[in-house]
């Protein structure tokens, strides 16, 4: 299985490819609060909670749906 490297707040993860951000946190043990997330069940990121800063991007996105990407940087 081919790994994607980033950091969420300074730390370096590694996650499957295909992983969102959100389940790259949670395979590192950094906590990201949810509200409707689902796995599965209710992947539509509507409600907000989840919202990180990702470095570069134009806003702020919702960890539930938005893939990583190799050296991406996340708070």
């Amino acid at each position: 299985m081919e790994m994607v490297n980033i950091k969420i707040n300074g730390i370096p993860v590694s996650a499957p490819k295909g992983s969102t951000i959100l389940e790259a946190a949670r395979l590192a043990g950094i906590e990201i609060p949810t509200l409707c997330f689902l796995k599965g069940i209710n992947e539509i990121g509507a409600c907000r909670i989840c919202v990180v800063e990702v470095k570069g991007a134009r806003s702020l996105v919702a960890s539930c749906v938005y893939p990583i990407n190799e050296g991406m940087e996340v708070t």
